[in-house]
């Protein structure tokens, strides 16, 4: 009977969490419409400045919720091999496009449906030198679980960008960024 309870108050949390994530794609859609050579050379820039890198020739990049799937493309323009993967299909089909657009029947460059909750999904992922994830794990309504799941998936002294944006009517907005873990594992 204790685990009847256990089990219906764990599918009762995770409903919960799905129904506090936020759907991205619509906007995601509407922003791959705008976007352009420039956009996508200032985000590959941006890479390059977060990372102290000139390429990233040989690196493994995890771009978990990647949204439009615009910092997928400009890592696998920077050499990287990419696995991108978002929760929300529309944002999937964004990433898809960029993928087809740019990098069409690419090996390189992986897109899937994924959970940062989902801990086997993550951890059948394996080890990536740079895990991205930009504004996305404070959404997924267990921000702590999802970073958690995340961690384990840096190499050894290798680079993780997370940015949380947090609202606290008291202080306005709080930014955290995590940019290295030291994975001892």
């Amino acid at each position: 009977m204790h685990e009847e309870k256990e089990k219906m108050s764990n599918t009762l949390q995770k409903q919960e969490q799905q129904e506090a994530r936020f759907q991205f794609g619509e906007n995601w859609k509407r922003f791959l419409e705008l976007l352009n050579d420039d956009r996508i050379a200032a985000a590959e820039a941006s890479l390059q400045e977060m990372l102290v890198v000139k390429d990233l020739k040989g690196v493994r990049f995890l771009d978990v919720g990647s949204g439009s799937g615009l910092f997928s493309l400009a890592a696998r323009n920077l050499g990287a091999s990419v696995i991108s993967f978002d929760y929300d299909s529309q944002s999937v089909a964004c990433t898809q496009e960029l993928k087809r657009r740019y990098w069409h029947e690419d090996e390189e460059w992986r897109v899937e449906t994924g959970d940062a909750l989902d801990r086997d999904y993550m951890k059948s992922l394996g080890k990536f030198d740079v895990v991205y994830s930009w504004g996305v794990l404070h959404h997924t309504g267990d921000m702590w679980s999802a970073l958690g799941n995340v961690a384990p998936l840096v190499r050894k002294r290798h680079f993780t960008l997370n940015k949380m944006t947090t609202v606290d009517g008291r202080h306005g907005c709080n930014q955290f960024v995590l940019h290295k873990i030291e994975n001892t594992e």
